[in-house]
């Protein structure tokens, strides 16, 4: 190879960088279906959101599964309202799989057991119902703010109820605060700042590349590999404008995408989990707890930035968070 040729090589690579680890896998999971806003959103603008998600996610042809919150499905205690059923559908006609987030997104650490299962199954009507059509049952349960019990009694009663209705849990290992960054999204695009919504996108693309590698260290430290990943994340118009970027960042890293079922397949899915803290952790932490880990290895979780929690409390950034850059995001 002549001294050209090498100086070509050696550009090209500078370029690439670094080569990401081969194998890795991850299970697109979905939250607070149909759609998720901390602005009010009429019918188009559910539609549009639900068009755009659904679009991103098959270019990339993502095997994802939406949970799904039905007391969305109306505005009032009324019945379903049909077109806003008509956007579950379309993530079935998408190839899609919907799963049970509860009727209502409740805290199962703040209201009785009882209670709480009772919401589990006023949650799978709808979905129900629009998986027999396909001959298909609900088989995944998404616990709502990942609370899965502050006691052994309330978490091994509540597992056996959802086992005895066909739902196995939908652990996590990808946690993240995209539900920051979308509100902060949904609040500057309503105030009509294309500007600041495309600094809110961009830093989330960044944040959620650090996630993902404080993760793969994460699950080094706690398992000594890396399983495949269940990656949450919420139906939101952030991601709905972003996940083709998103899902960009991931292949770059290495990663290709599943279902949930094969993931779960994985051995680490059968580690033992006696966590039933007052926290709302990942199935990794949960892990390294119950096999006695130092606390030491959670450290160095990526944080959204404060002017970003700021504008998701609909507040003005804090001045110290305005770079001179700020223009080039």
């Amino acid at each position: 190879m002549d001294g050209v040729a090498v100086a070509l090589c050696l550009v090209l690579l500078q370029v690439a960088g670094p080569s990401a680890p081969s194998g890795r896998a991850v299970a697109v999971t979905f939250d607070d279906l149909p759609v998720v806003s901390v602005l009010p959103l009429d019918q188009a603008q559910r539609e549009a959101l639900t068009t755009a998600l659904l679009n991103a996610i098959g270019r990339h042809q993502v095997p994802a599964i939406g949970f799904v919150n039905e007391n969305k499905l109306a505005d009032s205690a009324g019945p379903p309202d049909p077109l806003r059923v008509a956007l579950l559908q379309r993530w079935l006609d998408a190839g899609l799989e919907l799963g049970n987030h509860t009727w209502s997104h409740p805290d199962l650490h703040r209201i009785p057991l009882r209670e709480f299962e009772a919401e589990v199954l006023r949650g799978e009507v709808v979905t129900r119902r629009l998986l027999a059509a396909r001959g298909k049952t609900p088989r995944y349960f998404r616990h709502p703010f990942l609370h899965t019990g502050r006691s052994v009694a309330v978490r091994d009663s509540l597992t056996a109820f959802l086992a005895e209705h066909g739902y196995r849990v939908a652990p996590v290992t990808i946690d993240n605060a995209d539900y920051v960054f979308a509100a902060a999204y949904d609040r500057v695009l309503s105030g009509g700042d294309r500007a600041g919504a495309a600094r809110v996108r961009a830093t989330y693309l960044d944040y959620m590349d650090s996630v993902a590698a404080f993760y793969e260290r994460q699950s080094l430290a706690i398992l000594g590999r890396e399983p495949p990943q269940v990656l949450l994340l919420h139906a939101s118009r952030l991601n709905a404008d972003a996940f083709d970027d998103l899902a960009t960042m991931l292949t770059r890293r290495g990663y290709r995408f599943i279902p949930l079922e094969e993931a779960l397949a994985d051995p680490a899915y059968a580690s033992a989990d006696s966590y039933t803290g007052p926290a709302g952790i990942t199935w990794l932490h949960r892990w390294a707890m119950t096999a006695g880990i130092s606390p030491t290895v959670f450290q160095g979780e990526p944080d959204a930035p404060g002017w970003i929690a700021a504008w998701a409390r609909g507040a003005p950034a804090p001045a110290s968070d305005h770079g001179p850059d700020d223009s080039c995001h």
